[in-house]
């Protein structure tokens, strides 16, 4: 995927703050750790549970068990959100979640993996596999976004909306 440019819209904000740009809120969530991923039941509950997620070439990419919950949800309906908190920075990317089959794609997700989290993490058919990561094969997610909302805690609280046309 290319790495797409959205367009910045102040949410609220201050008196006097402009938007944040947006490399602020992609360092950001390229540096991130920790993750929440935000799912709805086929009876319309919501579902949230930790993870941990990675950006990579304009993309928010997970990986899961395939007996988790979250696949389950994901395959009857594709919508969910992943946010990132941060000391000066808080972040929810709302988009559309795929599963990655593509050998190639899974190939940089598992290297992401790696070098983020320091696990050894490779490709296999039809997902990753490694150390560290829980009973293997997992698939994997990649959440395209169409809307990202930062909230800024520095200097006071600004808000803005980045949306991918």
């Amino acid at each position: 995927m290319v790495d797409r440019q959205p367009v910045a819209q102040p949410s609220f904000a201050s008196e006097g703050s402009e938007p944040m740009p947006w490399s602020r809120a992609r360092e950001r969530l390229a540096e991130a750790r920790d993750f929440f991923l935000c799912t709805v039941r086929p009876d319309g509950r919501p579902h949230a549970v930790p993870l941990l997620a990675l950006w990579l070439d304009g993309a928010m990419y997970f990986c899961s068990s395939e007996s988790a919950h979250k696949v389950d949800n994901l395959a009857a309906n594709p919508r969910c959100v992943l946010t990132a908190g941060g000391v000066d920075l808080d972040l929810s990317v709302e988009g559309t979640a795929a599963r990655v089959t593509d050998p190639a794609t899974l190939k940089r997700v598992a290297e992401g993996y790696g070098e983020k989290y320091g696990w050894q993490v490779t490709a296999v058919d039809g997902g990753i596999d490694g150390d560290g990561i829980g009973p293997a094969p997992y698939v994997v997610f990649e959440v395209t976004p169409a809307k990202v909302i930062g909230m800024g805690k520095d200097a006071g609280f600004t808000a803005t909306r980045w949306r991918f046309d």
